[in-house]
């Protein structure tokens, strides 16, 4: 069992290490939205795992709050891993669209199918039938959430293979993970404040709109990590959000202040995430 005392060592070496390396993001390049601020965002993200692992180095008991390990489970859950950050991207897309404030630059939807004008998908470009298109989205998703999947892990591995536990044991199961979920959200704190992910919108995007989407992404990684008992489909999720979810919203022409946009997603993501928070109450 963590004490109290244990847990906030932990947290505190884990921030500590994760803001000096986003500060230096910071001071280096000048712009943490550069190319050249992402190997020390990359970094970052390694950091709650390469910490996680000297930890429990030190304390061999804490091994037993891991859920890492592969299992049959996963396979029946990561499809679902990436489905859901993808269809959140385009249900945050259709109501930009629907309430007039701006239009896709990839796609043109018709009743027959779609036209899509541009992006990384791997079926290609152009006119397609709806059922070719969302073959290409799913098939598009699954590969680019793997593999930014495996940048993800840096955090999940920490987050919800081993935080996870610990907060549900001293907070019980929906509170420590809505717990985590803040944290995580603070674990952003320099970067965010220096204009990633909410450029112009700094201090209320750090301090109401993450917060409220992290939480309620917590709750959808949470289930995930604790129907599998492993992170790895969090891990998945999270690369889907960071690859086929941020592309495809990225990639919207607004006609209205960018901060519209950012409410949508939130309300999409904490509406997704009361959901899976009413999962867990279930089980």
């Amino acid at each position: 069992m963590t004490t109290r005392k244990q847990l906030i060592m932990y947290g505190s070496t884990v921030f500590l290490i994760s803001w000096v390396l986003q500060i230096l993001a910071i001071t280096t390049t000048g712009d943490v939205n550069s190319a050249q601020a992402r190997p020390w965002l990359a970094a970052t993200m390694l950091a709650p795992t390469l910490v996680t692992i000297f930890f429990l180095i030190k304390n061999k008991s804490w091994k037993t709050y891991l859920l890492w390990r592969p299992n049959a489970r996963i396979l029946q859950v990561c499809l679902l891993a990436v489905i859901v950050p993808t269809l959140t991207a385009f249900l945050i897309l259709i109501m930009v669209q629907k309430f007039g404030y701006g239009k896709s630059n990839w796609f043109s939807f018709t009743s027959t199918g779609v036209d899509i004008s541009g992006g990384p998908f791997l079926l290609g470009v152009g006119k397609q039938h709806w059922i070719t298109f969302i073959f290409n989205i799913l098939i598009t998703g699954i590969v680019y959430s793997i593999i930014n999947g495996m940048v993800a892990a840096g955090e999940e591995f920490a987050w919800r293979g081993f935080f996870q536990q610990t907060l549900m044991e001293k907070f019980g199961k929906l509170k420590g993970i809505a717990l985590l979920g803040f944290i995580w959200s603070m674990w952003h704190l320099p970067v965010q404040l220096a204009g990633y992910n909410f450029l112009g919108y700094e201090i209320i995007g750090s301090f109401v709109l993450s917060p409220l989407q992290m939480i309620g992404a917590s709750f959808f990684f949470g289930w995930l990590t604790l129907s599998t008992k492993s992170f790895i489909p969090a891990a998945i999720a999270h690369g889907a959000v960071n690859s086929i979810q941020e592309g495809i919203i990225s990639n919207i022409q607004l006609e209205v202040p960018m901060i519209y946009q950012h409410w949508i997603r939130t309300a999409v993501i904490v509406f997704i995430g009361l959901l899976f928070f009413l999962l867990l109450r279930k089980k």
